[in-house]
């Protein structure tokens, strides 16, 4: 989420869990913040001459479930229902790619194609407002309250959805002057992700944006629907880890030499659901560290788990 402001300049920070990081590197080491593209994102996929172990691998399952997705199509009636459970009536208005509500001061947003949605305050959201100085806010547990609320009261909330996390985010105006960062805004984003099967689905994901005085500021919510369809058996982690080796790693870092992997999850690759995407397969996430020539920084990958269905994540 970035900021704007008409004079000066704006540094996003994100506070997780009362730490303040300010990212000099991409990508990110969790798993969250890679949802919002595909599965290579905004790096590409390199080869590293070195792919070592540092951690345990994890258990695993013999076998697990494939799930089948469940296409969404939306039509100006579902549109208008779906919008009904935030007080909005209309008129509906549409474009190429969704229906939307322009109302005050709330703007709902639904795609046609996949259903993503969004209900945003278009005055306060993304944009400095006095009302949601720092001091202003509410405190992480109350926001996450306050969203779980929100979204229970209004049937928003999908099966499978679970709490993920909790991310400030902050608006900082240069004052070239002073030579200092002076806080204009902040914000407190509520994440949830599914699971199915007791696994996390990597890429469903909704977020509450809390602002001052607890109001709601956004609700974005990107969520494959999938029922199950059988079982197959899946690769090992040792045997993933191979693959790994074979496919390569995203990351920014330039001409990667060696790659450490420090984190390994099993659970369910979603890509965004306007995408063509038959099943939901059991995939490994693989997340470390990595050395270039002249720096180091993070990677990440994902390994479909289900031979029998190739080697693609779709």
């Amino acid at each position: 989420m970035i900021k704007q402001i008409a004079t000066g300049f704006i540094v996003l920070v994100l506070l997780v869990a009362g730490t303040t990081l300010i990212p000099a590197e991409h990508p990110q080491g969790d798993e969250e913040v890679h949802l919002g593209f595909e599965a290579t994102g905004l790096y590409p996929v390199q080869s590293a001459s070195e792919i070592t172990l540092g951690t345990a691998f994890p258990r695993y399952p013999e076998q697990a479930v494939v799930y089948r997705t469940i296409e969404t199509t939306v039509s100006k009636d579902d549109a208008l229902k779906m919008a009904e459970k935030f007080g909005m009536s209309g008129p509906l208005e549409e474009n190429v790619l969704s229906y939307y509500i322009k109302g005050d001061p709330y703007t709902f947003d639904i795609e046609k194609e996949g259903g993503c949605l969004s209900y945003t305050w278009k005055g306060r959201w993304n944009n400095v407002d006095p009302r949601d100085r720092p001091e202003n806010l509410p405190a992480d547990e109350e926001a996450r309250k306050i969203a779980e609320t929100f979204l229970k009261e209004h049937d928003l909330m999908p099966e499978g959805a679970v709490y993920k996390s909790v991310r400030h985010s902050q608006g900082l105006f240069f004052d070239s002057e002073k030579n200092t960062s002076v806080v204009s805004s902040e914000d407190i984003q509520v994440s949830f992700t599914g699971t199915l099967n007791g696994l996390p689905v990597f890429g469903n994901w909704m977020y509450v944006t809390i602002g001052g005085d607890g109001d709601v500021l956004r609700i974005f919510k990107r969520w494959r629907d999938a029922e199950p369809y059988k079982e197959f058996p899946i690769l090992s982690p040792e045997e993933a880890l191979e693959e790994l080796k074979q496919t390569g790693v995203v990351t920014a870092v330039s001409s990667p030499k060696k790659a450490t992997v420090t984190e390994i999850k099993i659970g369910y690759y979603a890509s965004p659901p306007r995408d063509e995407q038959p099943y939901l397969k059991p995939t490994y996430y693989f997340h470390g560290t990595v050395e270039g020539e002249s720096e180091t920084g993070t990677f990440f990958q994902y390994i479909p788990a289900v031979p029998e269905l190739g080697r693609g994540l779709y």
